[in-house]
C-alpha cells in the first residue's frame, strides 16, 4: 500500500483523553478493530507486539508532541495504521521532554520492514512542519487530519 492509500484507510480518533501512552495504544488497536482493519481475536496480540517493541527501544516518543507506536509481526498481512489526536498529552518519554499529542499506531508485517520506513518518512516529512501540527491539533473532524496528513 502506498502512504495515501494508507492515510486513506486509517481510522482517525479526535479528542483523545487517555492519561497514560499503554490506553492511547488501545484506543488506537481498537480504532482499528472498530474500522474492521484488525481481527478482533488479534488485539491482545498487537498490544503485546507494540509493547514489546517499546521495551526493546522502540522509539515510540520523538518531538514536537509526536508519539509513534508501532510493531512488525507476522500477525499482520498487511500494514494498518491508525492516527490519534491527544487534547492535551500524554507522557511519552519524548526526547523533547514535551507531552505527546499527535499518535501514529503503525502495525506492519514482519515480511516488509521498508514499508514502515518509507511511511514513516513520508507521515514524518509532513509532520516536521509546525503549520501541520498546529492544523491537526485544531482539526473538528477526522477528515480535517486526513487532508493535512495528504498535503505534500
Amino acid at each position: 500500500m502506498t502512504y495515501g492509500e494508507l492515510v486513506q484507510a486509517a481510522p482517525i480518533v479526535l479528542g483523545m483523553t487517555e492519561s497514560e501512552k499503554g490506553t492511547v495504544v488501545q484506543r488506537l488497536v481498537d480504532a482499528l478493530i472498530d474500522a474492521g482493519q484488525v481481527s478482533p481475536d488479534l488485539r491482545e496480540s498487537a498490544l503485546a507486539a507494540v509493547r514489546a517493541r517499546e521495551e526493546q527501544g522502540g522509539c515510540m516518543a520523538l518531538a514536537n508532541g509526536i508519539a509513534i507506536p508501532h510493531c512488525r509481526s507476522d500477525l499482520f498481512g498487511e500494514m494498518r495504521v491508525a492516527f490519534g489526536v491527544h487534547s492535551i498529552g500524554v507522557d511519552c518519554g519524548s526526547m523533547d521532554d514535551l507531552p505527546s499529542r499527535i499518535f501514529i499506531l503503525a502495525l506492519v508485517p514482519a515480511k516488509d520492514p521498508a514499508m514502515h520506513i518509507r511511511f514513516l518518512a513520508e507521515v514524518n516529512r509532513r509532520l516536521l512542519k509546525p503549520e501541520i501540527r498546529e492544523h491537526i491539533l485544531l482539526a473538528q473532524t477526522a477528515e480535517s487530519v486526513r487532508e493535512l496528513l495528504l498535503q505534500s
